[in-house]
């Protein structure tokens, strides 16, 4: 029966096509707001903050959960193993202790911390969008690298202008006084796209699903036109929250309903196994940017939500590498049926 169901997962997307239509459609209509429309700084501020809040947080407040149900289904033994074997207090000092060194990377050598979160963010944004593809080793490589990069870096590029205050108030260079880079903004935007379709094509054949290819050249097309047309704050808030973090809840949701019976956990009790740990993150989130507001460093606002991000990341990947390698592979079980 666990083969059947890995068979039957093993290529499933995270989530269901009526989702991945709705979640098309409101990015379309972000791209169409964004090119009918001025930018507003504040809203976009007030957007990333509260996709974070509503999406982001959540989705990484069950790892503790996750890292005991991966240690049920008895993984293979490998250098992260001890951390899904440790008790509930020793997660959590490592969960704590992560975010608290990485603090330290920023605030001591701030320009290594963001190579490093950029660097993290290509693996972690790859590997959960396009991991339940479940192709070899190499390939299935290739393409979440190359899923990365074509997010992380149209993000940065496509509107570098805009983009390089933050990263110069982050890691403290900036980008526009490259010359390779801030002259040839198009053309770096277009190798990345291109790379992503080369790389694709490249795999295409080693899916064999037309209904996840065809599904990958929607996601390609969408992804694109929101982080070219849309200013790169509410670019970011979409894919994060709508593909991103949504995709990850809904894997959530099939795996931490392994630790009761096959069925998915219903929404309502996703929602309630994440509240508690959500409430302090976000209860720390607004401490910090409502101290950067009463100090009037209004421009410090997204510097710290991200770099707070950061931070929560780090452990977070190592629960959710853990995850996908964790055989059989739970991440992509095959739900009750539910949408």
């Amino acid at each position: 029966m666990t083969a059947l169901v890995s068979r039957l997962g093993a290529r499933r997307a995270p989530t269901s096509p009526r989702v991945f239509q709705s979640v098309v459609a409101i990015t379309a209509l972000a791209t169409v707001v964004a090119l009918a429309t001025s930018s507003n700084d504040t809203v976009s501020v007030a957007i990333v903050v509260f996709v974070i809040a509503l999406f982001g947080i959540p989705h990484g407040a069950v790892d503790h959960l996750v890292a005991t149900t991966v240690q049920r289904t008895g993984p293979s033994a490998s250098a992260l193993a001890p951390i899904a074997q440790v008790s509930q207090l020793r997660f959590h000092l490592f969960y704590i202790g992560a975010m608290a060194a990485y603090g330290l990377v920023w605030l001591a050598i701030p320009g290594v911390a963001l190579a490093g979160f950029l660097l993290v963010s290509i693996h972690h944004f790859g590997q959960s969008d396009l991991a339940h593809l479940g192709i070899d080793r190499w390939h299935q490589l290739a393409i979440q690298l190359s899923r990365g990069l074509f997010l992380v870096g149209l993000v940065l590029v496509a509107n570098l202008n805009t983009v390089a205050p933050v990263i110069e108030r982050m890691g403290g260079f900036d980008p526009t006084s490259w010359p390779w880079l801030a002259g040839h903004t198009a053309l770096w935007s277009t190798v990345l796209v291109g790379q992503q379709l080369a790389v694709g094509l490249v795999v295409a054949p080693r899916i064999g699903d037309r209904a996840t290819i065809k599904r990958e050249v929607f996601t390609i097309i969408s992804l694109t036109a929101l982080l070219v047309a849309t200013d790169p704050l509410i670019g970011f808030a979409v894919y994060f929250g709508l593909w991103h973090s949504l995709n990850h809840l809904n894997v959530l949701a099939n795996v931490l309903g392994h630790r009761t019976s096959l069925a998915a956990l219903r929404p309502v009790e996703l929602a309630r196994l994440v509240a508690p740990r959500s409430a302090v993150s976000i209860a720390a989130l607004a401490i910090l940017v409502g101290g950067a507001q009463s100090l009037g460093q209004t421009e410090l606002i997204v510097p710290i939500t991200l770099v707070f991000v950061s931070m929560l990341t780090l452990p977070h990947m190592v629960v959710v590498e853990r995850l996908w390698k964790a055989k059989p592979p739970l991440a992509t079980r095959q739900p009750s049926g539910r949408d």
